[in-house]
């Protein structure tokens, strides 16, 4: 099969079932919105196809194969996309800090990160072992839902529920642990 014959039916297959392979891409980048864009550019990237050699290689399974196209360009996105501060950003933030007049060490700010921090330490200690790793691999390390499916053997939508009661779980303690750092400083004096 020539490359603009593969090119052709790659394309009409990508129009004919995008509802399909939007889903299924979805399903595995957990977005919809970041599925559409990877088919998109799956789309651009065929219109761009060159030929490799004297003859493409038959596909035999066209949603497969788009699917995969897609997979790749999203990671891709994530990786691209992905914020990381340097040491360098983090020294310039901090002196930007400095210079806004704000007292960081202030100590009611100081009491009140370090309250923070032990609400979270202990909303994060009242996670199974499990649903914490899945939390930590997917807020901190940055992974991939259908990575971290893969990690610990269970299903992207598993992955989903899991994060979902871990963030409650957290919310819930912060929210509690504000409430009572709020009732311990309010209300009239009693001296």
């Amino acid at each position: 099969m020539s490359l603009p014959d593969l090119r052709t039916r790659l394309k009409c297959h990508l129009s004919s079932r995008y509802a399909v392979l939007r889903w299924r891409l979805e399903r595995v980048v957990g977005c919809k919105h970041h599925a559409a864009d990877a088919l998109q550019e799956t789309w651009l990237r065929l219109e761009a196809m060159v030929a490799p050699g004297p003859a493409a290689a038959p596909v035999h399974n066209p949603d497969a194969y788009l699917l995969r196209m897609a997979a790749n360009i999203a990671t891709d996105a994530y990786r691209r996309d992905r914020i990381i501060v340097t040491e360098r950003e983090r020294e310039e933030l901090m002196h930007m800090a400095d210079e806004t007049g704000d007292d960081i060490s202030d100590p009611a700010r100081i009491v009140s990160a370090r309250l923070d921090v032990q609400a979270l330490d202990a909303a994060l200690a009242g996670l199974s072992p499990r649903r914490r790793a899945i939390l930590t691999a997917a807020r901190i390390d940055g992974m991939l839902n259908a990575d971290i499916a893969e990690r610990f053997g269970i299903s992207v939508a598993m992955v989903k529920k899991e994060l979902q009661a871990a963030m409650q779980h957290c919310k819930t303690c912060m929210a509690d642990a504000d409430a009572a750092q709020r009732s311990d400083v309010s209300g009239r004096r009693k001296y």
